[in-house]
């Protein structure tokens, strides 16, 4: 089972920044009201570490209003947690504003566990410079921590973030050094312009997905929850309050998503719906903003890239997602049981955006302009097949290359799909002799290939062309043809 995730918010609601568009800003917060936040963020993490193992718990991560990383106890609370065998990574939004080496210390000092540590670090053009906000991003990458950087995109700061941009790239443990993420701004009034978009999404490869309009789905936000300091939960940070009779403290498990707002509007949103991409692009916990980063990625077409039958529409999030891939150079492959023409026209309107691919279930492999594989069949037993077609009817679809058998489909027509027992009476009635075969229902598709062809023996080949491990790559599929595929690499399901 995937583990889940928890968003928490404290009841702190003041920063020391003092940004000019910010509410937070201007609250003078008490020391009573720092005694409760304190209090009920230890609470929390009491009850965490109480609920981890039998809630699945695997992510957490502070989305504070205000600063909350200038107050000592939320070092203390995230060590605490980061300790917590059950928990993969925990996490906090922050501005940096505090010193990098007295939390350092004193999360160490805590048992907190470095590598566990994820912050999403925000530059505050008003507040600090460019060279003190890198310099500390620097230090926690160079001490073992995993974080992101970014800020809002206010065309009239272009330039400050452009100089950003260089100074995290300079990390040279990383290659892509720091991810600097840009959220679109608010109250801009206007679009942005083709230069500021274009100068934008050299920044942030991901750019494009903060500008497309994603219509909520509460399907896709099974196993994520968020807590405020009192108790009430929400399903995401913009969600309505779940009717659910149950507060924190009482909680046992992840409760149902509700109806939401038409649109997921932000990134804390969009960001953490288990869909496939968010996770090609973000890995198992996307929420955290850090990116993956795979060395290729393979995509079944029907139900992933294409998720609604029928239909050559590729949705917004996913074609955006394959445009960052491609503009951080991440090369992109076709996993699918089509065959390669019927691929193509399935996918007319993003194949220039593919390296290649496997297809036909495994027995077509091709890496586009530099290698190709065919695992080809004998064919000696295809008279049988095709003398059956009456009595089983099918028609027999004969898939060759330069007269090499590769493939063969046995189709039916749309509403009558094989079953398990006629298709082993068929498969029992032809004398495939000594031919080793593999065959596989689709729905009303009954396909034979080689029985060395499947979709992880392709991605497999294509790793080996490539020179690259396939635990180095990620891959998405929706049906059992892909679990294989997706066991050998670092992959997510999409269905």
């Amino acid at each position: 089972m995937d583990k889940h995730m928890i968003l928490y918010r404290g009841s702190l609601k003041s920063c020391n920044y003092q940004c000019s568009y910010c509410p937070f800003s201007k609250h003078s917060i008490s020391q009573r009201e720092l005694e409760k936040d304190q209090a009920q963020w230890f609470s929390f993490v009491k009850n965490v570490q109480k609920k981890a193992k039998i809630m699945n718990i695997g992510a957490l991560m502070v989305v504070p209003y205000g600063e909350a990383m200038i107050h000592s106890w939320y070092w203390e609370g995230l060590a605490w947690l980061s300790a917590h065998i059950e928990i993969d990574a925990i996490g906090i939004q922050t501005n940096l504003s505090f010193s990098v080496q007295e939390f350092l210390d004193c999360y160490i000092k805590t048992g907190g566990i470095l590598k566990k540590l994820r912050l999403w670090a925000t530059f505050h053009p008003e507040m600090t410079t460019v060279t003190e906000f890198s310099a500390k991003c620097r230090m926690l990458a160079q001490e073992g921590v995993q974080l992101c950087a970014g800020s809002v995109g206010v065309p009239e700061n272009l330039n400050l973030l452009q100089t950003l941009k260089q100074e995290l790239n300079l990390l040279k443990e990383d290659k892509n050094g720091i991810y600097l993420w840009v959220n679109k701004m608010d109250g801009l009034r206007r679009s942005y312009t083709q230069k500021e978009l274009t100068a934008f999404l050299e920044i942030d490869p991901y750019f494009g997905r903060e500008l497309m309009l994603v219509s909520s789905n509460k399907a896709l936000c099974e196993g994520r929850l968020f807590v405020e300091a009192d108790g009430k939960l929400r399903t995401c940070n913009i969600s309505s309050v779940l009717t659910t009779q149950k507060c924190w403290e009482e909680l046992e498990d992840f409760p149902s998503p509700e109806c939401c707002r038409k649109q997921c509007s932000c990134y804390l949103a969009y960001g953490g719906r288990n869909d496939f991409m968010n996770q090609i692009l973000f890995g198992p916990y996307p929420l955290f903003r850090i990116p993956r980063r795979p060395k290729a990625v393979f995509l079944d077409i029907e139900g992933t890239l294409l998720p609604n039958k029928g239909s050559t529409k590729i949705p917004s999030n996913i074609m955006s997602g394959l445009e960052a891939l491609v503009r951080e150079k991440i090369p992109l492959f076709f996993a699918t049981t089509l065959p390669y023409k019927k691929a193509m026209e399935r996918c007319r309107g993003i194949y220039h955006l593919f390296s290649g691919g496997i297809f036909a279930g495994g027995a077509h492999v091709m890496l586009k302009q530099k290698r190709e594989y065919f695992y080809v069949l004998n064919g000696i037993w295809l008279p049988e097949v095709l003398s059956l077609q009456q009595e089983f009817g099918f028609r027999a679809l004969v898939y060759r290359n330069h007269e090499k058998l590769y493939k063969v489909t046995l189709l039916r027509p749309s509403h009558r799909f094989w079953n398990v027992q006629e298709t082993e009476e068929l498969m029992q009635r032809i004398s495939f002799e000594d031919e080793a075969i593999r065959y596989f229902i689709e729905e009303n598709c009954l396909q034979i290939v080689s029985a060395k062809a499947d979709k992880a023996s392709g991605l497999k080949m294509i790793c080996h062309w490539l020179e690259i491990s396939p635990k180095e790559v990620a891959s998405a599929g929706d049906s059992e043809e892909d679990k294989k595929m997706m066991c050998l690499s670092g992959s997510v399901s999409s269905g």
